[in-house]
């Protein structure tokens, strides 16, 4: 809910007597947590106790026995019948609203870098968090949150468990006061994993393993719902957690860095007003038939200015120019805002302007390159600019390389110097 400082004091003491209520001891229990850590080591995802979306329960270990206490009856320990109800307090004492009282529905595509990070103010008053960025970026993102004037985050989505897009979620975990968490069951052995782990573990908010069909929030012209991914594979990028965001007439997709092969597998009704490119407009996503089958009228890419992956690639925004999609980008733009009334869609910035590549004829040596005058060296795929004596020339791949003699027009395209030959 959104609050004022006053508001937050008063809350706090409101939660604070409630938990003395129900005999905790926050200072206690608090020290059994870490308590609780030093005898489990490192927190693994099967330790955690998960609960479905709708009534949530307790998974048992098949192996405990009478009289021995387990890994999962500590993890369980630690998420107390008592800690659960005060938390269910909390979310059901504020007040249902009907569909004339909602808000504006606002859509933060924050700008974390070569990364994801979506902030969600709900109609309903709830909000919502889909990811947080690398690492560096957790505070960049809880500061924002903090900056809208909110406390509290009701829903918590990790697409999947890629650093640049789960980095920063340890920390919004650790400080804001966290409703409900929701991954898929695809395991990592990273850092950023266990640190989101670990602060899962501890934030007290109910946690949820979800995949196509679950649905995190339905309320009246309001419904949160996943549509992908439908199995467990491999590939942590095509596991990503897909989201369809209903509001009246207006939808949003996110689709985390879903590729083609998640792509192709959603069969769902998945037309939206506004899609969240997936994996920072790489080129094996946003294939030309999913965009058949969104049909967007707005795209976001999340990625990094002068990123070394060359996201997003001319591949994709020719994709998107081809369907008069409207495009807006956070390594241009910074952050982004989309704001719905159910009815209608707007956006806080002017969207960008599609510049084809630079077109030149393709020349085959250094020598016929200097005969010609033409000067530089490009790489499609990595957006750099070489001069063709550079080293790095003979390691770029035929079909990714162009040429031109104008490095100011190369500069507005997008592309950016190497570092080695005309850094």
């Amino acid at each position: 809910m959104k609050n004022k400082f006053l508001s937050i004091i008063t809350i706090t003491t409101a939660v604070l007597f409630s938990l003395t209520a129900c005999g905790i001891d926050e200072k206690s229990q608090s020290a059994a947590g870490s308590a609780n850590s030093v005898i489990s080591g490192s927190v693994n995802q099967s330790d955690l106790v998960f609960e479905p979306a709708e009534e949530p329960v307790v998974i048992e270990s098949a192996d405990s026995s009478e009289g021995e206490t387990t890994k999962e009856d500590t993890i369980t320990a630690s998420l107390s019948e008592n800690s659960t109800t005060a938390v269910k307090e909390m979310t059901d004492s504020a007040p249902v609203l009907t569909p004339e009282e909602y808000q504006e529905l606002k859509v933060h595509f924050i700008d974390v870098g070569q990364g994801d990070s979506c902030f969600v103010e709900l109609p309903n008053g709830e909000t919502m968090l889909i990811d947080a960025g690398e690492e560096e970026y957790g505070d960049t993102v809880v500061t924002y949150v903090f900056s809208q004037g909110y406390d509290t985050i009701d829903y918590v989505v990790a697409s999947h468990p890629h650093s640049d897009h789960i980095g920063g979620i340890d920390d919004v975990l650790s400080t804001f006061n966290i409703g409900n968490l929701y991954m898929t069951g695809f395991e990592s052995t990273s850092q950023a994993y266990e640190r989101m782990l670990d602060a899962a573990q501890n934030s007290g908010a109910a946690i949820h393993e979800v995949m196509a069909g679950s649905v995190i929030l339905e309320a009246p012209e309001l419904l949160v719902e996943i549509v992908a991914p439908k199995t467990l594979v491999d590939d942590c990028n095509n596991n990503s957690i897909v989201i369809k965001l209903t509001y009246g007439n207006t939808k949003f997709l996110f689709t985390g860095d879903a590729e083609k092969v998640e792509e192709d597998g959603i069969w769902t009704n998945i037309k939206c007003d506004v899609l969240k490119v997936g994996h920072h407009g790489a080129n094996t996503s946003s294939s030309a038939n999913f965009l058949k089958k969104v049909e967007p009228t707005y795209a976001v890419i999340s990625c990094g200015m002068g990123n070394k992956y060359g996201h997003p690639t001319d591949e994709v925004l020719a994709r998107l120019d081809e369907r008069n999609i409207q495009v807006f980008r956070t390594d241009l733009q910074g952050t982004i805002i989309i704001s719905s009334d159910g009815e209608e869609i707007s956006v806080n910035k002017p969207p960008t302007v599609y510049q084809a590549p630079v077109q030149t004829t393709v020349q085959t040596t250094a020598s016929t390159i200097a005969e010609s005058g033409i000067q530089y060296v490009l790489n499609t795929n990595s957006k750099k600019i070489h001069l063709p004596n550079c080293s790095s020339v003979n390691d770029i791949k035929d079909k990714n390389k162009a040429y031109t003699d104008d490095y100011d027009a190369a500069i507005a395209s997008g592309y950016v110097p190497c570092k080695r030959c005309l850094g």
